[in-house]
């Protein structure tokens, strides 16, 4: 409950210093070839116009954006997209099939990206996300479409073999779907011909013909051997995304400390980075979220 709380009051406090952006220029689709995916929900919509148009300044061009309403988007929120993305597509949640996948726990966004990544390079991009500075190895990586993962925290930085990955994670003991299944590839009779990357599902990106929803289904099954009930629990669909990225023709990752996620580890030069991350547990510490949206916000009007 403390958590909400202070979740509620941090986004509040950064929907007000971030006003101005409803005062920036709305853009218009000019690459046919590209499409950006998010999963968005009511409380996040600021944040996430501030996470699509920051990306799109600094990659030079303007893909084609898809969101995922997660059921709470209302009317007005309907109208502040499309004020700000007048070609935007909405998805509802309930319209992506399902398969035999989990529900929830952003598996019907993946399971929507494999539907558009048949025609199109696909870029996943989280709402509490900022492009800061330039991207040139994301355009690089869409321009050879290849696919690419921004690494988790304090992640191995390449991509390896699945029973290399396992071994890594042996002293990973806690409960969560993602460790109990590193930790457990060897279970696997698979894990001799497969990789993975440690990588963090909130950017990604998945080059045209990548993936399908077989492929998609085909790890969840095989995940589901090893974690049982738990491979419906929140984190299951981000061991997938690693795993279909990791076994994707020439994937990159991308590099830390100018691809990073926002843990407010003092040794880590966040102000120098070019793609930041800011997950939940430390979204807003220290003002410096608040601090670098406002900064983008002059530069886009």
């Amino acid at each position: 409950m403390f958590f909400r709380a202070r979740r509620a009051i941090g986004r509040a406090w950064f929907d007000f210093n971030c006003r101005g952006l409803q005062r920036t220029p709305p853009i218009h689709m000019n690459d046919h070839h590209l499409t950006i995916v998010s999963m968005l929900c009511h409380g996040e919509v600021v944040m996430y116009l501030l996470a699509v148009k920051s990306f799109c300044k600094q990659l030079g061009r303007i893909p084609e954006v898809v969101i995922l309403d997660d059921g709470t988007l209302t009317k007005s929120d309907y109208s502040n997209l499309r004020a700000h993305i007048p070609e935007v597509r909405i998805v509802p949640i309930s319209e992506v099939a399902k398969d035999r996948c989990p529900q929830g726990s952003c598996w019907e966004r993946i399971l929507l990206i494999s539907d558009l990544v048949k025609d199109t390079y696909v870029v996943q991009l989280d709402s509490d996300t900022l492009t800061t500075n330039s991207i040139e190895e994301v355009a690089q990586c869409i321009d050879a479409n290849r696919s690419f993962s921004l690494l988790g925290d304090r992640s191995y930085p390449e991509i390896e073999s699945m029973e290399s990955a396992c071994r890594r994670s042996k002293q990973a003991l806690g409960p969560m779907v993602q460790a109990v299944c590193e930790r457990s590839f060897d279970q696997l009779p698979e894990s001799s011909s497969l990789k993975y990357v440690r990588g963090n599902a909130g950017f990604t990106g998945f080059a045209k013909g990548s993936i399908d929803r077989e492929k998609i289904v085909w790890f969840s099954d095989l995940m589901r051997r090893i974690a049982k009930d738990k491979w419906d629990e929140w984190g299951s669909e981000q061991v997938t995304s690693n795993l279909l990225i990791a076994n994707s023709a020439q994937a990159h990752v991308l590099e830390f400390p100018k691809y990073l996620s926002y843990w407010a580890h003092p040794d880590v030069p966040y102000e120098s980075a070019s793609f930041i991350h800011f997950i939940g547990p430390h979204r807003y510490s220290n003002g410096f979220y608040v601090k670098s949206a406002k900064r983008i916000i002059a530069t886009l009007k």
